[in-house]
């Protein structure tokens, strides 16, 4: 990735860097191009920021109750079609 393939970064590549980045495996020119998406993009900084809060409470919850939480298909359909229908706005 270079520094023009960053700046036109969408949504949809930030989301994929952002899930990359949880795993340790973002390159520098990832990780930077990611932080200059962030840096004009406020909907990516809310929805990031609330996806590691509902992490971070699913991971207390599946912890404390030693059970893993899941989504069943037609919710996690739902919730594919409602972020798809974001990013075309």
């Amino acid at each position: 990735m270079n520094l023009f393939e960053a700046l036109k970064m969408t949504c949809k590549d930030a989301c994929y860097l952002h899930e990359k980045k949880k795993e340790g495996k973002l390159s520098f020119t990832e990780m930077l191009g990611l932080k200059l998406h962030l840096l004009y993009c406020g909907l990516c900084r809310m929805f990031f920021k609330q996806l590691n809060e509902l992490e971070k409470h699913t991971q207390r919850f599946s912890h404390s109750e030693k059970t893993i939480a899941s989504l069943d298909a037609s919710s996690k359909e739902k919730m594919k079609q409602s972020f798809q229908h974001e990013l075309k706005k």
